[in-house]
């Protein structure tokens, strides 16, 4: 997946990160699509125990369905999951307070034209 790499960079980053100094403490479960939509990866991004892993997970507070290129571009800080949720390129079920947190923790840093 061409996302792997921005994935692996989180992973560090949230191994790396101070537990008492977080400002999001949520479980999310992703689910990578190919650009026909086909599901190629479920993954569980779980900001309470700092792990992102293979998998699913009944926990989780929000599910996203995005394409691998699209969270690529996200993690690359060429566009935003607003933009991607404003053009239908996102779907998101669950605690929007949650997926909002997210959203911008990963708008920090993006890109001015």
């Amino acid at each position: 997946m061409k996302s792997d790499e921005i994935i692996e960079k989180l992973r560090t980053k949230l191994q790396e990160s101070d537990p008492s100094n977080r400002t999001v403490m949520n479980i999310f479960q992703f689910h990578f699509t190919d650009s026909d939509g086909n599901l190629i990866k479920s993954m569980v991004f779980d900001f309470k125990e700092l792990n992102i892993y293979e998998g699913t997970c009944a926990d989780a507070e929000a599910d996203i369905t995005v394409s691998d290129e699209n969270f690529y571009l996200v993690g690359s800080k060429q566009t935003t999951f607003e933009e991607l949720v404003a053009n239908n390129n996102l779907k998101m079920e669950g605690d929007q307070d949650a997926f909002h947190k997210l959203a911008e923790k990963f708008r920090m840093n993006v890109k001015k034209e």
